[in-house]
């Protein structure tokens, strides 16, 4: 059935609703989030950058070490060298951590970015564009605006009468539209003409350009491969002769070393056996220590209880009030301290991923622009390919030459002394019959292309006139759908009933109403042109009247076909243009991979002769980065190496640990969360610290105690009694 307006404006109004728009309060937490994940991500990065230089020196240390130790093996160096490749190794452990919190975070917020996008964009895409509704409810509000007509025509009938007219104008918008795509075709085709020629003179400049380039480069890329072979053969030479001096100062230096090592071994597993023994004995010994106190507070305790010995049962009691106490302050401090340590870590935490986000939306700035300045360069790359080899050969060129000084001999009997170019070699001169000959061939072989292009250009003719015939046809459809749709309207404003005709000749509407339903349904067959009666007394103006309904039925069933043709017209398209972004996908991806192929092989050649090209500074490729950074982002090392570390422990741990990690995992993932959490263990620690003053200082706690009292001996009540009044 076909949907009016107003039910397509209450089925859009009802899903944006669904979506509710006052949700986009919640973007201002996430905007705030990700700027600070961007200052936290620069912090992050000049931190990275301190642990980078700091590893950086303790290599030059090393390396300052080995060379020292090679030239002189002596216990001191030795030992400065354990010192320097202990710390080399500190400090690789302490990057490679870094290096792996850095790229989880990274990793985290890029798929809560992206996780958002992809939601938001979804249910954006369900929606219903609302530029068309608009429009339609415009239509509506100004067809209701229009002026009434006759008052013998009904409500039903109205609205039919606008639906047709306003098709009427679709129809009559589409023909224009028709008429004015030969003028933008035209005006299409010349601007077409004017960018071939520009791009074919830029073409030629870039070429020229390209030309001496590579000129340049060959020249200058032959000249550093000669210098860097021969510099290597020298390094290679002097390389030989460091390492049989260095073989045998080690051969020398293993000897001292061994016994060295024999010694210092037997030492140290002697210091760590007894390191061990006194380990253990202290552990045993505090174990004791901790068992006789407990033992000691219990008896004193019972002793106390059973005998009334005062003295024992206050010391005891003291004693272990002032180590809770002191207990109390350490773990006071302790949390304190950790909490220092917490917020420190968030704030730099925080820094870390501002760092990370804006590092990452250069990055992604960059690698877009670098796309698209690749696909450009390839394209000219590939035109250029092209013309070189279109271009003429030497020998083309050469025999081009002397056609044209024969020619200029022949045709404009041009003399040689003023015009110097023209002259040629004796054959060339003597030659005239085989020059004719070659005139008469080049004259036949144009007659032919011309004969070809003129039967081109009958084709396109013969093609051009089957298309105009084609639109010709089409027009008079169109006009002729239009005539027969002006006489259905006029045939069904005519066959309305007069104001003044009896209720007994009209038609019920329901009638008419059931009659169109029926022909909307899309199972719906044509009319028939029989009409069953209900009363065998029907006048002949009712007659008329289903007439005039079997019209209108018609026109709706034309209409319903013609837009069902136009939406499978439209799915189809649809669907051609999804192969062809699939396909176009499936290319860039390719494209990508060997991209990053061609960059190993540049960047070996690059490092092959990085060495001999010190003073050289190449010239900034914008290609090559981009290749750099897809390149290195394909052979990262850490971003597996986390990943499977990550999956690692947490197949180790027990099931218990790993729900608890889960659960914490997800309610600490959101600052939100995080910040809730914080403020119920406060109010939760406040209401157990207020509770206890409460109940500590109330009568019924002072009557619970006086119950107590009355249970124990004479001696403990008043002793009680007596530490009560002395702390009051």
């Amino acid at each position: 059935m076909q949907t009016t307006p107003l039910q397509e404006i209450s089925e859009a109004a009802e899903k944006w609703k669904d979506w509710n728009l006052s949700q986009k309060s919640q973007i201002e937490p996430t905007l705030q989030a990700s700027i600070e994940a961007r200052e936290q991500s620069l912090a992050a990065r000049k931190n990275l950058a301190d642990v980078t230089k700091q590893f950086k020196k303790s290599i030059k240390t090393l390396s300052q070490t080995g060379s020292s130790l090679t030239e002189e093996a002596t216990p001191e160096n030795v030992a400065t060298a354990i010192q320097a490749v202990d710390n080399v190794t500190s400090d690789a452990k302490r990057i490679v951590n870094s290096y792996k919190e850095e790229i989880d975070n990274l990793t985290r917020r890029c798929k809560s970015i992206e996780s958002a996008y992809t939601s938001l964009a979804q249910t954006l895409q369900e929606l219903p564009d609302p530029a068309s509704i608009l429009i339609s409810c415009a239509e509506e509000v100004q067809t209701r605006k229009a002026p009434q007509p006759s008052s013998g025509i009904s409500t039903q009938e109205r609205d039919e009468l606008m639906e047709l007219r306003r098709e009427v104008a679709e129809y009559e918008v589409e023909f224009r539209s028709l008429k004015n795509q030969d003028i933008t075709i035209r005006k299409l085709e010349a601007k077409i003409v004017e960018l071939q020629a520009a791009a074919e003179e830029q073409l030629q400049e870039q070429l020229a350009k390209a030309r001496e380039e590579l000129i340049d480069t060959e020249g200058r890329r032959a000249a550093e491969a000669l210098e860097r072979e021969a510099s290597m053969a020298r390094k290679v030479q002097k390389l030989e002769l460091e390492l049989k001096a260095e073989r045998a100062g080690r051969e020398a230096t293993q000897a001292h070393l061994l016994d060295a090592d024999e010694g210092v071994s037997q030492r140290e597993a002697a210091w760590e056996a007894q390191k061990q023994i006194f380990t253990d004995d202290l552990e045993r010994l505090r174990e004791v220590v901790q068992i006789t106190t407990r033992e000691k507070d219990e008896l004193q305790l019972k002793v106390a209880a059973l005998q009334g010995k005062s003295s024992d049962a206050h010391f005891s009691g003291g004693n272990q009030v002032e180590e809770l106490i002191l207990e109390r302050d350490a773990y006071e401090a302790e949390v304190a301290e950790l909490a220092q340590t917490a917020n420190l870590l968030r704030e730099e935490l925080r820094k870390k991923d501002d760092e990370i986000t804006e590092e990452r939306r250069t990055s992604r700035t960059k690698m877009d622009s670098y796309e698209r300045e690749k696909r450009q360069m390839q394209l000219k790359v590939d035109s250029l390919q092209q013309d070189l080899a279109s271009a003429p050969s030497p020998q083309l060129v050469e025999t081009m030459r002397r056609e044209l000084r024969i020619l200029k001999r022949l045709e404009y009997n041009a003399d040689t002394d003023q015009n110097p170019e023209i002259v040629g070699n004796q054959d060339d001169v003597t030659d005239l019959e085989s020059v004719l000959v070659s005139k008469l061939k080049k004259a036949e072989s144009e007659l032919v292309t011309e004969r070809v292009n003129r039967e081109e250009l009958e084709k396109e003719c013969t093609n051009l006139q089957a298309q105009l015939t084609e639109m010709e046809n089409t027009n008079k459809d169109q006009e002729r759908l239009l005539a027969s749709l002006e006489a259905d309207l006029a045939r069904a404003i005519a066959a309305c009933a007069p104001p003044q005709a009896s209720p007994a000749l009209l038609v019920p509407p329901t009638e008419n109403f059931e009659i169109l339903k029926s022909v909307l349904e899309p199972s719906a067959e044509r009319p028939s042109s029989k009409v069953v009666a209900k009363e065998p007394s029907v006048s002949k103006k009712s007659t008329e009247q289903s007439d005039d309904d079997h019209s209108v039925a018609t026109i709706v069933m034309a209409q319903r076909d013609r837009l069902r043709a136009r939406c499978e017209a439209l799915e189809a398209e649809r669907d051609s243009f999804k192969r062809e972004l699939q396909a176009q996908v499936s290319a860039s991806d390719s494209l990508k991979a060997d991209n990053t192929k061609l960059y190993e092989k540049v960047r070996y050649l690059q490092n092959f002769s990085s060495k001999n090209n010190r003073g050289f500074k190449a010239d900034h490729d914008m290609d090559l980065e981009a290749l750099e950074q897809r390149y290195e982002a394909s052979v990262d090392p850490f971003r597996q190496f986390s990943r499977a570390e990550r999956q690692r422990k947490l197949n180790e741990m027990p099931p218990m640990e790993r729900a608890v990690f889960v659960v914490a995992k997800s309610v600490l993932a959101t600052r939100e969360m995080r910040t809730a959490l914080f403020f119920y263990v406060l109010v939760l620690h406040f209401l157990v610290f207020a509770t206890t003053y409460h109940w500590s200082h109330s009568d019924q706690c002072s009557a619970v105690d006086l119950d107590h009292l009355a249970h124990l001996p004479p001696n403990a009540a008043d002793h009680f009694r007596t530490d009560y009044k002395d702390s009051n």
